[in-house]
């Protein structure tokens, strides 16, 4: 749930945020990009049936099946560890 997490809150100070670096104008060269992904549980029942799935890819089998040079990539890639799947 949103509340429980302090969505609105956040939501408010990157908002405020957002005003001031617009007033501001730009800052640097470029764009910059973050992305912090801790992971989704997407056996989860309120996801699994929603998920994404690539399926040019068969799971586990170690053969990168739809040639995008990632090997596995059944929903998505961990750009940090490896393939998305969890080990079985």
């Amino acid at each position: 749930e949103m509340a429980s997490i302090d969505m609105p809150e956040a939501w408010a100070v990157l908002s405020e945020q957002q005003e001031d670096e617009e007033a501001a104008g730009p800052v640097g060269k470029g764009p910059v990009v973050g992305v912090i992904d801790s992971g989704v549980d997407y056996t989860h029942p309120d996801l699994k049936d929603a998920m994404w799935v690539n399926e040019g890819e068969i799971a586990g089998n170690g053969i990168d099946d739809d040639g995008n040079g990632f090997v596995d990539d059944i929903h998505g890639w961990a750009w940090c560890d490896g393939p998305f799947y969890p080990d079985t």
